[in-house]
């Protein structure tokens, strides 16, 4: 399990240049960590937004385990974190069983950068796709 995670270790810096937003301003800046705890991966966000605040949010989830449910967040109620392929992870939040949100991260054949696509789907409103080039921090 380990050894399909670790290509998508480490810090990886947002390139506001590359990534395309349909909802939501993109952030100034943003750096995603992600770490292996003995095969748990742990994904820690930060971000500039547009207007200067700073966030931070972090999830876990088993890559290939069981789907995980949450209780902080009031949109989903649970997750799954799967590996499509050896370059393809891919997260889904769900609420009662629906998928409402899914994100693919692609990580480039070089291992240098990783394009995140994220998809929202906003129930009785629209469905949304942001685009989230990250390049290997140094």
């Amino acid at each position: 399990m380990s050894d399909k995670l670790a290509p998508f270790l480490g810090t990886w810096i947002l390139d506001t240049e590359e990534s395309d937003f349909e909802q939501g301003e993109p952030p100034k800046s943003a750096t995603l960590k992600i770490e292996d705890n003995f095969g748990m991966a742990i994904f820690t966000m930060n971000q500039v937004t547009a207007e200067g605040e700073v966030t931070n949010d972090t999830f876990e989830a088993m890559p290939d385990g069981p789907e995980v449910k949450l209780g902080k967040s009031g949109l989903v109620d649970a997750m799954r974190l799967v590996f499509e392929n050896d370059n393809k992870l891919v997260s889904e939040a769900r609420r009662g069983g629906l998928t409402i949100m899914k994100a693919e991260r692609v990580l480039s054949d070089n291992g240098q950068t990783l394009t995140i696509t994220q998809v929202v789907h906003l129930i009785d409103v629209d469905t949304f796709k942001n685009i989230s080039v990250y390049r290997r921090a140094q």
